[in-house]
């Protein structure tokens, strides 16, 4: 049988570059184009046509969505694609002393990674674990939209009718979205009626804004501090984003039926199912469960709590050189940024509603450490948590998860 060649595909949106390397890492092929389609893959396998399909070993980044059409394609013609983090590529190719960055030499250093045997595979989940990463993505997509209008909405309401939130708290209520809808501004307010305005508050049950409520906004509007200029343009801005932030809220709330469909919290076995189990944690709520589901899958494929820590990132970035050494080391980027960023807003959730995770917090921060540090130290304790609790299929149980909780060293 003949020696195995090695293929490296820099993927690009609409055509990727191809390296060939051989088991002594010297170049075979050229480095050359095919397109991100069938003709393309058809193109590649000409080339390599006269090795079998079970002497070609092909790699590829996960960069963006390119990777998934090839690999698919690829599998089907019996070539399973090594999926490698962008990551490794880049610390490959610097350790092999490229100095600039070109689709060649990407298409080479990645045939020389998987050649060299040192890479690490990416995990690839399910279908319905790869659906629930999309639709996490989405909705934080929409809820970051929807933080941004709110913020402008704001802006532009202190300006056009400032003394709104002192008698309003919640702005963004469903009754003060549909007042705002209507009477965006001062100017406007100053024109409802007070019958108008408890006809809005009583089409929202358990409101309790009343006869006086809408008597103190048409007299704040008629001594409001706003100048007027610009209302209508100002009133219309506000009106529009409100009706936006109102159409994502929905399809926010769509996304979130869907994502828990895909949970089934149901178990046929009458067992409790991943999500029940997650789920058990006070200060754990949807949006953290279907971002670690997503991410993670099958916890079984880590071999201990450490190996998910540092998948996930939750791991320091020591640098050390000589007598030299970083007072205030900052957490690895490498690993799915989104699920630290869930795993730490659950930690500040946990630390109101957990009331054995808010002393952890408590425990640490009086020991000397920083509190976004300790925070930090809650949301790497939640990951092993959720390993743990997966891996045996048990609910939280308070004791169980402290009980051999070392104690903390007391700060010089």
């Amino acid at each position: 049988m003949k020696e195995k060649i090695y293929v490296g595909i820099d993927l690009a949106k609409v055509d990727s570059k191809v390296a060939v390397v051989n088991d002594s890492s010297e170049v075979i092929f050229k480095p050359f184009d095919i397109t991100n389609s069938k003709e393309g893959i058809k193109k590649l396998l000409s080339r390599l046509s006269s090795y079998k399909t079970g002497q070609i070993v092909c790699g590829m980044e996960v960069s963006s969505n390119y990777w998934e059409n090839m690999c698919s394609y690829l599998k089907e013609k019996d070539i399973a694609p090594i999926l490698l983090n962008p990551y490794q590529v880049k610390k490959y190719r610097q350790a092999m002393g490229f100095k600039i960055k070109t689709d060649p030499i990407d298409s080479i250093a990645i045939a020389g990674l998987i050649c060299g045997r040192k890479h690490e595979s990416l995990y690839i989940s399910g279908d319905s674990m790869m659906e629930l990463r999309e639709l996490v993505r989405i909705k934080y997509s929409f809820q970051r939209r929807v933080k941004d209008l709110k913020k402008s909405v704001l802006a532009l309401l202190y300006l056009v009718f400032p003394e709104y939130t002192r008698i309003i708290s919640h702005p963004f209520s469903k009754v003060s979205i549909e007042i705002l809808s209507k009477f965006p501004t001062s100017c406007h307010m100053r024109e409802a009626s007070v019958s108008r305005l408890v006809k809005i508050f009583r089409r929202y049950q358990g409101c309790n804004f009343n006869l006086d409520k809408a008597k103190d906004l048409i007299s704040a509007a008629k001594d409001s501090f706003y100048s007027g200029k610009a209302f209508k343009s100002r009133g219309m801005t506000i009106a529009m984003q409100l009706d936006e932030i109102s159409s994502l809220s929905l399809k926010i709330a769509d996304i979130e039926d869907e994502i828990i469909s895909i949970l089934d919290p149901g178990d046929p076995s009458g067992g409790s199912s991943d999500y029940d189990i997650l789920n058990s944690i006070k200060g754990v709520g949807i949006g953290t469960i279907a971002t670690f589901m997503g991410y993670v899958g099958d916890v079984s494929r880590f071999s201990s709590s450490d190996k998910l820590i540092s998948f996930i990132g939750f791991y320091p970035n020591i640098f050390e050189s000589g007598k030299y050494r970083k007072k205030n080391p900052t957490i690895q980027k490498a690993g799915p940024k989104e699920l630290r960023y869930m795993l730490y807003l659950a930690s500040v959730a946990c630390i109101k509603h957990n009331s054995s995770l808010r002393k952890y917090y408590h425990d640490n921060v009086s020991a000397g450490m920083p509190a976004k540090k300790a925070l930090i130290k809650v949301a790497v304790k939640l990951a092993r948590m959720m390993y743990s609790m997966l891996k045996h299929k048990t609910k939280y149980e308070s004791s169980k998860v402290f009980m051999q909780s070392l104690p903390l060293k007391k700060a010089a």
